[in-house]
């Protein structure tokens, strides 16, 4: 079956109109756009465009979320912030409040910030990777719906709640780590149901709370911690995980959490997320040079170890993006039929044009 693929410019410019045609501001929109083209990019397309019209384009729509918020300062403690996204699309919030800390942090060597009252952020590695621009780490946290049950508990109360941390390398090399606290994403139960397949053991549990291997049984349940069920595979370490950035992005910041954030399969309520962001500058622990190259040091020494038998070489996290990326820049974003029809469907809801195809290749 011939590929279709698709040009970064092109895929954004298709996201700012359906953005904007559904009553988001420009400057909301090109921010949206920015996160979910980036997310193909990288080769996360379960967070790409293919979410444009259900997670946030028809929300704005219906009012749901306020595509023309703007957020404000609740709290300004100089290194710390809190904002309140006022229930808006929350790529933009997050931009801005990663730009507001990595600023502060440049001058403090260290800034923190809150947001409350937000919505779904995309990938959590967008935001850690802005701070790699200014040589400093990056780190970003939100909760979500609650799609995972706690360990040894059959009632979902947590989110996937990611974690992203990126530390700059030497010569454009960097750690980044984006990670969910759950086994894998929902999306993976939807797919295994969609093509008829089974489960791999420790993603989900019915609706008793126990494991299963059904993607019928499991979108009636939940997702596992990472980890897995019970404890015997460190399942409750990601429990622990989850619990935290939970209390990160929604106690601390004074936005919802646990049961007050609802629950994946209820209707969509918006400004329900929280977010946390931090950067951190190197320099204020020794010379910056010197720790970019022990970081590189350590991922080449991961790179080139032993591989395993079967698998020809190990790679350090962010390897798998840095090939994608490159590829797909070389030869545009590739979609499958299902995708594109959902585009198309997109813009024809909306009134846009559908993005335009680069020259297929079989």
């Amino acid at each position: 079956m011939a590929e279709v693929r698709f040009s970064e410019a092109e895929l954004h410019r298709f996201a700012v109109a359906a953005m904007v045609a559904a009553g988001a501001s420009a400057e909301n929109a090109g921010l949206v756009a920015d996160v979910l083209v980036a997310a193909d990019v990288r080769g996360v397309n379960t967070h790409g465009v293919v979410r444009l019209g259900p997670y946030y384009a028809q929300p704005v729509r219906d009012h749901v979320i306020d595509g023309q918020a703007t957020d404000t300062d609740v709290l300004d403690a100089g290194f710390a912030l809190t904002i309140d996204a006022n229930n808006g699309l929350g790529h933009p919030v997050s931009v801005r409040t990663m730009r507001r800390v990595i600023d502060r942090a440049a001058s403090s060597g260290c800034a923190l910030a809150v947001v409350r009252n937000s919505n779904h952020f995309g990938i959590a590695a967008y935001y850690a990777l802005l701070a790699l621009e200014r040589g400093l780490i990056g780190i970003a946290m939100t909760n979500t719906a609650s799609f995972a049950v706690p360990t040894f508990g059959r009632e979902a109360l947590l989110g996937t709640n990611p974690v992203a941390i990126a530390i700059p390398g030497a010569g454009g090399d960097a750690f980044v780590l984006d990670m969910a606290t759950t086994t894998v994403a929902f999306g993976k139960i939807e797919t295994a149901r969609r093509l008829g397949k089974p489960l791999e053991p420790g993603w989900a549990v019915d609706a008793q709370g126990d494991p299963t291997t059904d993607p019928a049984q499991a979108m009636k349940g939940a997702l596992l911690p990472l980890g897995g069920y019970g404890t015997a595979s460190g399942g409750h370490k990601g429990y622990g995980l989850s619990v935290l950035v939970d209390l990160l992005c929604g106690a601390l910041a004074g936005s919802a959490f646990g049961r007050a954030r609802g629950h994946a399969g209820e209707p969509l309520a918006g400004g329900k997320v929280g977010h946390f962001f931090a950067a951190i500058d190197p320099a204020r622990f020794g010379d910056p040079q010197r720790i970019a190259h022990d970081v590189t040091t350590l991922l080449d020494e991961l790179r080139t170890s032993a591989p395993a038998n079967g698998f020809a070489r190990v790679y350090a996290p962010e390897d798998k993006e840095r090939n994608a990326i490159a590829e797909h820049r070389a030869h545009g974003i590739p979609f499958d039929a299902p995708a594109i029809a959902g585009m198309h469907a997109v813009a024809e809801r909306f009134g846009v044009a559908a993005p335009v195809a680069l020259q297929s290749s079989s």
